[in-house]
């Protein structure tokens, strides 16, 4: 490659801001500030101070950036949910059973024992716990079954104090303890405050980031930009040592867009990393 002369020498080419995502432009900028000529000139000094500046505000709103995108743990969301999920699906399927207990085939086998019988008086028994699981379900699951427990946390939580309040206000829970035992209610009406703290928690969790990548690479191009321009200012042809000093302060600028170059060349774009895509239309992290 031939060497660059004052009269080859092309100062628009680092002028123009740098492309690339927030994490590139900030490598670039550091490398800059690293190779950053002092005293040379009252310009440079204060373009390289602001680039500075520019570097460290970049630098906390990456690592804030990087904090706030750690995963929230959700084992123990899922935890009262499963539970709540269980208890639900045992009173229903409880219910069912003590319904589904007397089949029309008893009757034969009642029949060979006499109406005075035990077994007789098992099936009336049976008979009247099936005609009151029947009436429970229809009043509590024939409308949707257990679907509200595959429905989102808040649908599912309002649905259950729904429930737990018809059985209260319709008093349900003395033939639900008669049929199954006092456990399953005393475990719910427990769990249900629980569940409603869960959801009112993952409610008011703020996910939003507070960093706008953006906005950060904007001023790291801009800081980048006036910094080259003040250094393009030492070029002078009194002094032919001076463009290689330039070019040698400036050399990260070439190492960057070569690198850029090559990227494309392989197939890779800039948006085509998550990070580029926040940085550059929302300010936002790609969801994981």
């Amino acid at each position: 490659m031939p060497s660059i002369t004052f009269e080859s020498f092309d100062p628009a080419a680092y002028q123009r801001a740098p492309r690339g995502n927030v994490w590139s432009i900030l490598s670039l900028a550091r490398a800059l500030a690293e190779l950053a000529p002092r005293d040379a000139s009252e310009a440079v000094d204060r373009t390289a101070t602001s680039l500075d500046r520019a570097i460290s505000e970049a630098q906390q709103g990456v690592a804030t950036r990087q904090r706030e995108s750690q995963p929230v743990d959700t084992s123990d969301d899922r935890a009262i949910d499963g539970c709540v999920d269980s208890l639900w699906g045992a009173l229903r399927d409880g219910l069912e059973a003590k319904a589904a207990a007397v089949h029309p085939g008893l009757a034969r086998v009642v029949a060979e024992h006499g109406k005075r019988s035990a077994v007789a008086a098992a099936m009336r028994t049976a008979a009247d716990e099936a005609a009151r699981a029947r009436g429970l379900l229809d009043r509590l699951f024939a409308a949707e079954g257990l679907a509200f427990t595959r429905k989102s946390y808040s649908e599912q939580s309002e649905k259950m104090a729904a429930l737990l309040q018809v059985i209260d206000d319709d008093g349900l829970a003395e033939g639900i303890d008669a049929l199954l035992g006092s456990q399953l209610l005393v475990l719910l009406r427990a769990c249900q405050p629980q569940y409603e703290a869960m959801v009112q928690d993952r409610l008011s969790r703020d996910d939003r980031s507070s960093t706008d990548l953006s906005h950060l690479r904007g001023k790291l191009q801009r800081a980048i930009s006036r910094y080259c321009s003040a250094v393009l200012t030492l070029v002078d042809e009194e002094r032919p040592e001076s463009l290689a000093e330039v070019l040698t302060v400036l050399r990260p600028v070439e190492t960057h867009r070569a690198q850029a170059s090559a990227s494309r060349g392989n197939g890779a774009h800039e948006a085509d990393a998550p990070e580029a895509v926040a940085d550059s239309e929302t300010g936002d992290p790609p969801a994981a």
